[in-house]
């Protein structure tokens, strides 16, 4: 299982490791900051420095708990020294949409009692689905997009905590998080990550975000697009 170093630090750029196994698709690490493809969230970008030759890391993805950096060169010899350099600028940018995609869909879920089905983060234009909901037009958009980022001036603390399994669940339940999430996580999985934006929203998640709303900026919902009855696809950006 590779250590998983983005958990205990969502900033860390740069790290220092040992490989750990090559296959056909990429590298495994002992140890990494690359964030896997999940959850909605892309996986990570940039560079593995390996004897002194610099590796491209086009995209991060787990497989069997095991990150793979998938890399057009896997040559190299199990235990070589690594040295990862995030593509900190991208990372960086997915970490504030992350952000943002908590506090909309905590949003419609207050003010529409709609749960967030379904989400797509990238660096230009994100989307989420909610269901139920009725359409949403275009003036509403802009009502939404002020009263949201009327939150997102307020710098709310992003904060980050594990907690045991069934405490993590009764809490997340007493501050109404979307509980059928809860469901689907396997029993194998004993603690979980709590993500908490001021007083606002509470989510599990093992996603990478920033430690403040003032660094998501504003956001701006862009268009909206029906997905089936009483499913609405919500594009936004952050800027």
């Amino acid at each position: 299982m590779t250590k998983r170093l983005y958990l205990e630090d969502n900033y860390m750029k740069d790290f220092k490791t040992t490989l750990d196994k090559t296959t056909t698709d990429g590298l495994v690490l002992k140890e990494t900051s690359f964030y896997p493809e999940g959850g909605g969230q892309p996986g990570d970008k940039g560079t593995l420095i390996i004897n002194n030759h610099p590796i491209k890391v086009k995209n991060t993805r787990i497989k069997k708990g095991e990150i793979i950096h998938e890399t057009d060169i896997q040559d190299f010899s199990v235990g070589s020294e690594v040295e990862g350099k995030l593509n900190w600028e991208y990372r960086y940018e997915l970490m504030r949409s992350h952000s943002a995609q908590h506090v909309i869909s905590r949003y419609f879920q207050i003010n529409f009692q709609s749960e967030t089905v379904s989400t797509h983060l990238k660096q230009s234009k994100s989307r989420l689905d909610f269901q139920p909901l009725r359409k949403i037009s275009p003036e509403e958009l802009t009502e939404i997009t002020i009263e949201i980022n009327s939150i997102l001036a307020k710098k709310l603390p992003i904060l980050i905590k594990t907690l045991p399994r069934e405490e993590a669940f009764a809490y997340l339940r007493e501050k109404e998080y979307q509980t059928k999430y809860l469901e689907m996580v396997p029993k194998s999985v004993k603690s979980i990550r709590i993500i908490s934006i001021g007083d606002y929203d509470f989510a599990a998640c093992a996603g990478t975000h920033v430690k403040n709303t003032a660094e998501i900026g504003k956001i701006s919902l862009i268009s909206t697009k029906n997905k089936g009855k009483l499913r609405e696809r919500i594009f936004y950006s952050v800027h």
